[in-house]
Formats: C-alpha cells, sequence, structure tokens
C-alpha cells in the first residue's frame, strides 16, 4: 500500500469485484484493454502471428484521433527522397527529453518504426480502404528546435469521407476492421475495472458490461492500451500539474483518457516513471495561428524568443502562469509571414500541408484571419494604443513593448531575448492585429514505467508477470518534454510499439 498513499484518492484500491457477480466468463491467449492505436496494432499484430486475440473498450467503437504518424523512416518516405539518421535523431530526441527517456524504449522505436509504418500502409492503401499517403510538409526549421520530416498522413479514406481529420481514423478503422476479419473478438461499452492476478502473474481483465461483470481470461498477456490521464483532474494535480493549466483540453474519446490503465496498473502492482509526466501541448486554443513577431501576455509585456517550434510556445505561455498570450502582427503580413517561413513554421506558423506544396497559401489564411475576427479571437486596431484597448491590456505598457520591439528590429539584434536576426521584421503597417492563442493540451504522454519490451515493472524494477502497457498508459518514451522532432511522433510510437508488442506475443508459446 505504500505506493498507493503517495496519490490522492484516485489511487485508493476497490474492493475486488464479487465471483457471483461475474456473469459471464471468455479466454484468450492476449486480452488487450482499448481500442485505438496502440490496442488496435497490437491486437492485429498479435492476430496476424497466430494468437487469440480479446479486445476490451471501454466507449462504443474503436478511436483515431489526430491526423499525423510520426516515424523515423518508412519505405514510402524514401520513395520520396527523404531519410532520417538514426543515430542523429536518437541523440537529439534525447537531448529534448532531458535525458529522461528510456534509450533501450526509444531505439526499439526507431529501428522497428520503418517496418511498422510500411505494415500500416499496406493495408490503408489496399482498394478497400484507399488511402493515399503523405508527408507532412510543415515542419519547424530553426536550428534548435528542427522538425523532421517523417510524419504521415492518410488521404482519401473511408474515415475522411465521412468528415473525420485525414490520418489517424483511417489507420484504426483499417487495422481494427482487419483484426475483425482474423477473429479478434471485440466487447465494447465495457470499460476494464479490476486485473485477476494468480500466483503473482496477472491473468485477466474484468470489465463492466451492461448485463454485469465480464471476465477476460488472458493466457498469455494482458495489454493496457487504454490512453492517457488528460481527461482526470485528479490524476493530473498529481502526476501532470500542467496539464490543469491549460486554457482547453483536446481529446477524444470523451469520457475517456481518465487514467483507467494507469490505475489498474498500479493496483497489480505496477509502477509509474518519474513525475511530472511529461504533456503534449499545442498553441491552438482561441485562434490557430500565432506566426513569429510580437508576443505578449494579457499583462502587455513581451515574455519570450518567439522565434520557437509549439512545445515552446505552449510551454512559455504556462510559465508566466498566464491563462493566454497575444500575438501581434500588421498590415504587412501577407508578405511578412512568407518571409519568415525558411527559417521557422510549423504547425501554427506555417499551413498545413504536404511536402512539395507551400506552406502559405494566402486564401487560408485570410479564412483563418476572417474566422478569428469574426469569433472575436483576434482584434485591429489602427494605432498600438488602440489595439491594446481592443485586447484588454494596459495600454503604457504595451506601447512601450511594441516600441522596444521596432527599435531592436531596427538594431537588427534582439538584445532582449535573442531572436534571429533574419526573423526581427518590424511591425509597422497599420493596423494592427491581436490573436489571442493559449495552450491546448492533447494528451497526457507518461504512464506505467515499463521495460523495452513494454511490460509492466514494479517499484524495484521486477516485470509485473503477465502486464503490459502501450501507447500513454506506458511511460518511458519522453521524460521531462514532448520532443516534436517528428510532429505526430505520440502517434508513430503507439503504432510502432503495439506492433512489435502484438509481433512478439502473437509468436510466443508460452507468457
Amino acid at each position: 500500500m505504500e505506493q498507493v498513499r503517495r496519490y490522492g484518492h484516485w489511487a485508493d484500491k476497490p474492493e475486488p469485484i464479487p465471483a457471483e457477480q461475474i456473469t459471464e466468463t471468455v479466454s484468450a491467449d492476449v486480452v488487450v484493454a482499448g481500442c485505438g492505436m496502440s490496442g488496435v496494432s497490437c491486437a492485429l499484430r498479435a492476430a496476424q502471428g497466430g494468437a487469440d486475440v480479446i479486445v476490451l473498450e471501454k466507449s462504443g467503437s474503436w478511436s483515431g484521433r489526430g491526423g499525423n504518424i510520426g516515424v523515423v523512416n518508412s519505405s514510402f518516405m524514401r520513395s520520396q527522397g527523404y531519410e532520417n539518421d538514426p543515430e542523429a535523431f536518437a541523440r537529439e530526441w534525447i537531448k529534448r527529453s532531458g535525458n529522461r527517456c528510456d534509450e533501450r524504449i526509444l531505439w526499439r522505436y526507431i529501428n522497428g518504426s520503418p517496418r511498422a509504418m510500411d505494415w500500416l500502409l499496406d493495408i490503408v492503401t489496399r482498394p478497400e480502404y484507399g488511402c493515399r499517403p503523405a508527408l507532412q510538409g510543415s515542419v519547424y526549421k530553426g536550428e534548435t528546435y528542427r522538425e523532421l520530416y517523417g510524419s504521415h498522413r492518410l488521404f482519401g479514406g473511408p474515415m475522411e469521407k465521412k468528415g473525420m481529420r485525414a490520418g489517424g481514423a483511417d489507420a484504426v478503422y483499417a487495422m481494427y476492421t482487419e483484426a475483425v476479419k482474423l477473429g479478434v473478438r471485440l466487447f465494447f461499452h465495457s470499460p476494464a475495472v479490476e486485473l485477476t492476478k494468480e500466483n503473482g502473474r496477472v491473468t485477466g481483465v474484468i470489465a463492466e458490461t451492461e448485463n454485469g461483470y465480464l471476465l477476460a481470461r488472458a493466457e498469455k498477456a494482458v495489454v493496457l492500451a487504454t490512453g492517457d490521464i488528460g481527461g482526470n483532474e485528479e490524476m493530473c494535480a498529481d502526476l501532470a500539474p500542467l496539464a490543469n493549466k491549460c486554457a482547453s483540453k483536446i481529446y477524444g474519446p470523451k469520457g475517456g483518457n481518465m487514467g483507467d490503465g494507469h490505475r489498474l496498473g498500479l493496483w497489480a502492482g505496477g509502477s509509474f516513471e518519474d513525475t511530472p509526466f511529461p504533456t503534449m501541448l499545442h498553441p491552438q486554443a482561441y485562434h490557430f495561428r500565432n506566426y513569429c513577431f510580437l508576443f505578449v501576455t494579457p499583462d502587455g509585456r513581451r515574455f519570450m524568443n518567439e522565434d520557437s517550434y509549439v512545445q515552446g510556445k505552449t510551454v512559455a505561455i504556462l510559465r508566466e502562469n498566464a491563462p493566454y498570450a497575444w500575438s501581434i502582427m500588421d498590415s504587412g503580413w501577407r508578405e511578412k509571414v512568407p518571409a519568415t517561413l525558411p527559417y521557422g513554421g510549423g504547425l501554427f506558423w506555417g499551413g498545413d500541408c504536404e511536402v512539395g506544396e507551400s506552406e502559405f497559401i494566402l486564401e487560408e489564411e485570410e479564412r483563418m484571419l476572417a474566422w478569428g475576427l469574426k469569433r472575436g479571437v483576434v482584434v485591429t486596431g489602427d494605432t498600438p494604443e488602440e489595439l491594446s484597448e481592443r485586447m484588454g491590456v494596459p495600454s503604457d505598457v504595451f506601447t512601450g513593448e511594441f516600441d522596444r520591439y521596432n527599435a531592436l528590429c531596427a538594431e537588427g539584434k534582439d538584445r532582449d531575448f535573442g531572436k534571429r536576426r533574419e526573423l526581427l521584421i518590424p511591425l509597422d503597417k497599420p493596423p494592427y492585429y491581436g490573436m489571442k492563442f493559449a495552450p491546448a493540451l492533447l494528451t497526457v504522454v507518461g504512464g506505467l514505467r515499463v521495460n523495452a519490451d513494454q511490460n509492466v515493472l514494479s517499484e524495484n524494477g521486477d516485470p509485473v508477470a503477465g502486464l503490459y502497457a502501450v501507447g500513454n498508459a506506458a511511460g518511458g518514451r519522453y521524460g521531462v518534454d514532448y520532443p516534436i522532432l517528428v510532429p505526430g511522433n505520440s502517434h508513430g510510437t503507439a503504432l510502432t510499439l503495439g506492433f512489435l508488442l502484438g509481433e512478439r506475443l502473437g509468436s510466443e508459446n508460452d507468457g
């Protein structure tokens, strides 16, 4: 109980489900809790290897979110003329993770992701799915936080045609459909509530259903693929405090991401990686464009080098304990933004494009600006004083910062925050615009301590026999921060590590 007493009441272990309340028992080689990217890739690959697989899912369907699946390399990338250096990739990832990621897990991802992505693309490009793969073209090009090509998108699939974001939904749908063809049994509206153990080994999952409790016995392994803790305020307060400071939390499905697998693993004898858990943060609350000119807090003060990537911008706002920030631009933005893209760019700075396409499409940027003005998250003023009034910031403070910023641009040296000379572009063409933006939490990318085989570990570092975790239920991938070295790498690690675990479980004769 010592482990549990470190946390709030969310960690209190409930009483075991009485045997007489179990109304149905089923058995399989592998039982997977969670039907998202990591869970479905694991289930499908295990089934392809001959394993009998059961998947338990809390909601009424599979879950495919987001548009980017980031991997290190793939055959498709090479066909487009791109290939990353695995050793350089690893060094940069480790550095951005504060040297706290598990390098063995990282190298499983690096070495396994080309094969996992090739496997996925072979599935989704079949005629019945009809997806067209593409590489995300908008990446941050600054040397310090440089992003690499490797983020895969999927276009033209059946889920995109239904209005879902191109990428994650079609990937999970295709894997799910193939899993069903191979006889994987899926139980929806069946949240996992307890893990069973015999002689120190995890042997099954009890799920709550409309008809009582279901016991799914696992001959080889139980795999927790239950997502993150972002929807659980109490767990975030203990394990990832930054998550609760964000202006919004963007995750799906609603009602998921409550840390169910984290708690189940803890109660079964597992432990957590070091806290605070890293968080995936994007500056996309309120307005979807930030660019890189002048950022100020609600008190009108400049607070950072605006030449940064999405995670850096967001963490900087949270560091100020500010609920949001303002990004300032002038009416010359139509010429000035394109001039910045060779040096920066990336999400919310450049456009959402494929490799080879322009990062700046004027019609799209005009549409985004008009949408922001209509919603009131973009304001405009003919003078800095008028703009400050519209933003609701102290006029004397803001105008002083505005004038100093322009003076630094004229000097060609940012003596306050060190922005590169190429991006010191003055704001000198009225009217001026203030774009309100704030941190949004996409997911908390930390969880149960696991080894390179995804086996959950106890406080002493011993494997909990029969229990595995993948995706955002598992730790070890990151450390202190989410490194957007390749956009969408949370999906990429979920796909890859789920695939590799499923492959091993499908080929084993015993657990």
